[in-house]
């Protein structure tokens, strides 16, 4: 779809003000979805009025949040509104939005931000749960929903796959529910080991689950609603001392994940391959090699940006060095001190037991 879009040359002159050619693919998709949903050409969206494309945008924003299969997000629906916008603008017919009219994102920004200190430290005082809990949800980067269906048995299918092979990492392949992308999942060396270890104490545990509402939706390898493990982050930022600068969310972990492929150098598109964003791709070759680049890049992110147990800060780890060895510097001139003064404190304990002495008969003749 997207292919015959970028050979016409309506659509063609205006994507060259796009940067990249998967950016260009991007915007041919989204624009290609739309008319799509409305069996119109690029030439007849060119022949309605601003007046009509806005009304064909309203449309297709109450019917895509209602369409039968997987209702898109209002960020999604909100790409493509502002795609055609984009579109027609170009062609000098651009859409007048009314007040209100047009979805409006709304970041959060009043949430809090998880620093790799705060995570480390909720992982340290948390119980073998709590520590199998977030060292899945960072290994993964899900949201809440994802986080819940994921079942006991595939993850005891793919830790097994781990003991047999003896791989540190265990990729394996999702498809995202929400948006019906296909993404990688990754099982890191912290997440298979705390796993393991709660899947076997876990076995003959009695499950509380079907005490509860069946409409409810519970995770059968943790035991937690969504505002259960809400409940429990919380509780453990509390535990941790963590100075929260907004209220603690589930999909900051997410946030968290993708900000730390990023600083490992981790492009947009490997980035959205991991946490099931939607990739333009014309073929299944480009999501193979895309494949491959996530597996040789994950294992170095580990290492500097996913590890709770290990993940300080380089310089914070240089300057604690560094004050350890002064003080064993210090510690090392006041032991030669103190065996230098040695002398003279044997010298001083002999005169004060020589003036007790003389102080008792003083006291007996006195007496």
């Amino acid at each position: 779809m997207e292919s015959k879009l970028l050979k016409n040359p309506l659509v063609k002159n205006w994507l060259r003000l796009k940067r990249s050619p998967n950016t260009r693919k991007d915007y041919a998709l989204r624009l290609g979805y739309f008319l799509e949903h409305f069996e119109i050409t690029v030439e007849e969206l060119l022949e309605m009025s601003p007046k009509e494309a806005r009304e064909l945008c309203l449309i297709y924003q109450n019917e895509a949040k209602t369409k039968k299969g997987t209702p898109l997000s209002n960020n999604a629906i909100l790409a493509r509104q502002t795609t055609v916008a984009s579109f027609l603008d170009y062609h000098d017919k651009p859409i007048i939005w009314k007040r209100n009219s047009k979805i409006k994102p709304r970041p959060d920004v009043t949430s809090h931000v998880f620093s790799n200190g705060d995570l480390s430290k909720m992982f340290q005082v948390g119980d073998i749960r709590d520590k199998a809990m977030l060292s899945l949800a960072t290994s993964l980067g899900w949201g809440v929903t994802a986080f819940v269906n994921f079942k006991r048995d595939q993850l005891k299918m793919l830790l097994e796959r781990a003991e047999e092979t003896g791989e540190q990492f265990i990729y394996f392949r999702n498809v995202r529910e929400k948006t019906g992308v296909s993404r990688l999942g990754v099982l890191n060396p912290l997440a298979i080991e705390w796993n393991r270890k709660w899947l076997k104490g876990s076995e003959n545990m009695k499950k509380r689950v079907g005490r509860r509402n069946p409409n409810i939706k519970v995770s059968d390898l943790f035991d937690y609603t969504g505002k259960g493990l809400l409940s429990r982050l919380k509780l453990l930022a509390r535990k941790a001392g963590i100075k929260t600068t907004g209220p603690v969310k589930f999909h900051n972990i997410r946030k968290w994940v993708m900000s730390g492929l990023s600083r490992s150098g981790f492009n947009e598109w490997q980035v959205k391959y991991v946490l099931g964003k939607a990739i333009p791709m014309s073929d299944g070759t480009y999501l193979q090699s895309l494949e491959q680049e996530v597996r040789e890049r994950y294992p170095k992110a580990y290492e500097e940006y996913l590890n709770l147990e290990t993940n300080v800060p380089r310089k914070a780890v240089t300057t604690l060095t560094g004050e350890i060895e002064h003080l064993k510097e210090e510690n090392i001139e006041l032991k030669q001190q103190l065996n230098g003064q040695r002398p003279e404190m044997l010298k001083l304990r002999e005169e004060l037991d020589e003036l007790r002495q003389m102080l008792k008969k003083i006291v007996q003749q006195e007496d």
